[in-house]
């Protein structure tokens, strides 16, 4: 009768992890399926919205970060320059984790100035378990090229852990922001109290490349059809040591943007990085 019991419950635990591994590789597929459509679907960010999931970093050192710099110099008929700077730093003190982000961009052809872009971003991140992180953030940009002076903006959310594997990692949040604009022509901006929902997905394929998404919604409380969207996927590789290569391709919609620029806005970039 015990070995009966014994081989019963011996099938049942074939068929239970049968069951499992046809479902994990159903995930496998659709996690696939996903990254193909969004890196397909999506290609441009960087104007208004900031996309802050890419430099996020779940790291067990206390203090860690990476930093870009470029200089361009060109002469033919005039000169131009272009420099750029981008910088990640990052400090974690046990569930305490203090994050900035800094990006700025200069574009000179002779005496015009074509284009000066940056932001600098400042969150706090307080983890009060394995799935929820209370988060406060703000943030100051400038963008020429949009025709933007300066948006600031400043907030506070949850932050929702769904998936946190070794290879695949999911998040998503909520949180409620106030925003203000201001123009470069006739002294005019926006100023927005707006819902901040994102959702992220981080996947290393292997131990050499990895590819992320996510997409943003951020709609006005004071009149919903005003609202910001935008995506990006990115993929990374590993070259020598702490030096990555990287592509990606992001996508900017704003309902209701600076006179003269459009709608949709894109980027896409490549470039190398150096991760300490």
């Amino acid at each position: 009768m015990t070995k009966g019991i014994k081989l019963i419950n011996s099938h049942r635990r074939r068929a239970y992890f049968q069951y499992l591994l046809i479902n994990v590789s159903e995930m496998r597929k659709f996690t696939v399926l996903f990254f193909v459509s969004m890196f397909l679907l999506v290609s441009g960010l960087s104007a208004q919205v900031i996309n802050i999931e890419k430099q996020r970093k779940d790291k067990s050192k206390s203090f860690y970060g990476n930093v870009k710099a470029s200089l361009q110099y060109q002469e033919s008929n005039s000169s131009l320059w272009r420099t750029s700077l981008n910088g990640d730093v990052y400090l974690r003190l046990k569930n305490h984790l203090f994050m900035s982000f800094t990006n700025w961009d200069y574009f000179r052809s002779g005496k015009d100035q074509l284009q000066d872009y940056g932001y600098e971003h400042l969150r706090y991140n307080w983890m009060i378990d394995s799935i929820f992180t209370f988060e406060i953030f703000g943030q100051y940009q400038f963008n020429d090229f949009r025709k933007v002076e300066y948006r600031a903006l400043g907030g506070a959310g949850i932050r929702i852990n769904i998936i946190a594997g070794d290879s695949l990692r999911w998040f998503t949040g909520v949180s409620g922001m106030y925003e203000d604009r201001f123009f470069t022509y006739e002294g005019t901006g926006q100023h927005h109290w707006r819902i901040n929902l994102y959702t992220n997905i981080d996947w290393d394929i292997n131990k050499h490349i990895n590819l992320s998404g996510i997409a943003y919604y951020q709609p006005a409380l004071d009149d919903f059809s005003n609202q910001n969207l935008s995506g990006e996927a990115r993929l990374k590789f590993d070259l020598v040591k702490k030096f990555k290569f990287y592509i990606s391709s992001t996508l900017t919609y704003e309902s209701d943007p600076p006179e003269g620029t459009s709608n949709l806005y894109t980027v896409i970039k490549n470039g190398i990085s150096w991760e300490f």
